[in-house]
């Protein structure tokens, strides 16, 4: 309903399985980029293969626990690599440190192939780590409880915060 009233991008996050039935109805929704983690998925290529037929772009997510071998032949056809540090589930939680090397290891491979994908990077994202995964190589960062709930909910103020560490 949102869509026809604004010009920003619209990047839906689909926690769901199976994933691949629901694809096109988040496409039709408005949703201009569709992520999907591959355990969703019975073929993540046939996954990612409708959602660029649907002229979306491509997103796929990595639980903490899930390698980056899983998606190194598809990384041509992904426009955004999503890696959660935190386990998906619920607000608030814990950044987990251990995931900055899967998100160097993905700069570095990008870098070496010469690939063109975001990395993103979702939970536990505040003041305190977000140069580091801005230096590890993430270019894009979620951050729900930070900017919510620090300096009694100020939305703005906690953004620019976030960008100025």
């Amino acid at each position: 309903a949102l869509k026809k009233y604004s010009s920003i991008l619209f990047d839906v996050h689909l926690m769901i399985s199976p994933v691949h039935k629901y694809i096109e109805t988040y496409s039709e929704a408005g949703a201009d980029i569709i992520t999907i983690h591959p355990e969703a998925t019975d073929d993540l290529e046939s996954s990612i293969s409708k959602i660029r037929e649907l002229k979306k772009k491509v997103g796929v997510s990595l639980n903490p626990e899930t390698k980056i071998d899983i998606i190194l032949n598809n990384l041509d056809q992904i426009d955004l690599v999503l890696v959660m540090s935190v386990n998906p589930g619920f607000g608030g939680q814990k950044f987990m440190p251990e995931v900055l090397t899967k998100i160097k290891e993905l700069k570095k491979i990008q870098e070496e192939k010469k690939l063109n994908f975001d990395i993103e990077i979702d939970g536990g994202i505040n003041f305190d780590n977000s140069r580091t995964v801005i230096e590890a190589g993430a270019n894009i960062l979620v951050s729900g409880t930070t900017i919510f709930k620090s300096n009694n909910g100020d939305i703005k103020k906690n953004i620019e915060l976030l960008k100025s560490k």
